[in-house]
């Protein structure tokens, strides 16, 4: 592999670095969740605690963020009303805030429950460090489930590491009872196995057997579906609902299979279903019992790779010079939706970025565009961060071929052998480099 680091300067005289790493093969790279590590809560109530309840304190009570480890024993049901549910954390996450809703459950200092059994369980977990709090000033209890994804790049032992996927992060992302922060959506694609869909028309960057790569459009109407041997495929068999057309299914006397990423989280009887934001809904006409959770898909085996977070910075050799995701209509409210859809100005928001690409030989490369510090940012010697425009032009200059930009902003970062040679936009109150966990990786092995 091959690292380069590139300073350009404004007229101003503000500089911007990027890395670029190139010679290395599209067969090397492979998905990786770099493992639940238990300090991702702290870091995730720390950056809701200084960037989000202190923006807006009347707008937030007490937030718990929690997750559940996989075999911890725990007093929640596996079915709740007309639900069954496949997943202990977002059982926990229902009937928490379900309590809380309904006063039987508070928290005042420490948690107040009629049920012990769910008061020993919240203690358990403060205990181990599975649960933080961050208080706001407004009234209301509200428990904010984490994906057991989500951990540190920097704790992975690879040759190169890079995060990839947009995933759930705002209190508004929560929207669905299924949801769970740090969960990671877009299509992931690895030698024609689909592991995560294409969600919210966002373009694809994905390379064919024949080492060509494209910026491609795909949707859930491209995948067969297959749970317990069966394949489904939209309005023959099934319909699938996702959040870009739809919030809620329509009412059905039939099955709702809530499935997000590569599992089946829920099956919901008679419709109704709130449509994850990180996922989508299969709808069938009669009741089903699932017995295995895995969701297999099938439709993109000619391909050899495939990521899909955008928008796009270079397409066929051309640069791509605006917002191209089709979801976005400046013209209408869109459906509730992730955050991270909204874009900012294209042409002068700028903030740290990170980008996968094609050469002019369709060799890859990855880029990332450092991002200025939060806390104390030097003209001439910090990097100002690149807008995506800004982006765009680096990757028209260097001749690149097609150009997808994946998460960027705190999440940003490329690590060689576990060091990096930029620095991540996120800081400590005293400017030391503040991590921040990501759910899923690009990685080649060392």
């Amino acid at each position: 592999m091959k690292s380069q680091t590139i300073i350009k300067t404004h007229p101003n005289g503000e500089i911007q670095r990027y890395q670029v790493v190139s010679a290395f093969k599209w067969e090397e790279l492979r998905f990786h969740c770099p493992g639940f590590d238990v300090r991702s809560i702290s870091e995730i109530a720390r950056l809701y605690r200084i960037n989000i309840v202190r923006k807006h304190p009347r707008y937030f009570g007490t937030l718990v963020f929690f997750n559940l480890p996989d075999g911890m024993a725990h007093p929640f049901g596996h079915r709740i009303g007309t639900q069954v549910l496949y997943s202990a954390n977002v059982s926990a996450s229902i009937t928490l805030n379900a309590l809380a809703g309904e006063a039987v459950l508070s928290y005042d200092g420490s948690f107040v429950c009629d049920d012990s059994r769910i008061v020993q369980f919240l203690n358990k977990l403060q205990m181990e460090g599975l649960l933080e709090i961050v208080s706001g000033e407004g009234e209301g209890l509200r428990f904010l489930p984490l994906s057991s994804r989500l951990g540190f790049a920097s704790q992975v032992d690879s040759a190169l590491a890079v995060n990839t996927h947009f995933f759930l992060m705002d209190p508004t992302d929560l929207d669905s009872p299924y949801c769970e922060l740090g969960t990671p959506y877009g299509l992931m694609l690895k030698d024609g196995v689909v592991m995560m869909p294409p969600l919210n028309g966002r373009p694809c960057f994905v390379v064919d057997r024949s080492g060509r790569s494209h910026i491609q459009s795909f949707t859930l109407d491209d995948l067969g579906v297959e749970i317990d041997g069966v394949v489904y495929t939209n309005n023959k068999n099934a319909r699938f609902y996702s959040r870009t057309s739809h919030r809620v299914t329509p009412p059905s006397s039939g099955s709702d299979v809530v499935i997000v990423e590569g599992r089946v989280v829920a099956v919901n009887d008679g419709g109704g279903t709130t449509i994850p934001m990180a996922g989508f809904v299969l709808s069938l006409d009669s009741k089903i019992e699932v017995r295995d959770g895995t969701v297999r898909y099938h439709g993109l085996e000619e391909y050899l790779f495939g990521i899909q977070v955008g928008p796009s910075m270079m397409r066929d050799g051309m640069m791509v010079s605006h917002l191209d995701c089709p979801f976005y209509d400046g013209e209408r409210d869109p459906i509730p939706f992730p955050s991270t859809v909204y874009p900012l100005p294209f042409e002068s928001a700028r903030a740290a970025r990170i980008a996968i690409g094609s050469d002019d030989s369709h060799e890859p490369v990855l880029i990332w565009a450092e991002g200025a510090s939060k806390c104390r940012y030097v003209a001439g010697v910090c990097s100002t961060g690149s807008s995506l425009l800004e982006l765009a032009l680096f990757s028209e200059e260097q001749g690149y071929e097609d150009v997808l930009n994946l998460d960027g902003g705190g999440s940003a970062q490329i690590l060689m052998d576990r060091k990096r040679t930029l620095y991540i936009s996120d800081r400590y109150d005293d400017d030391t480099e503040a991590e921040r966990p990501v759910p899923m990786l690009l990685v080649i092995n060392s």
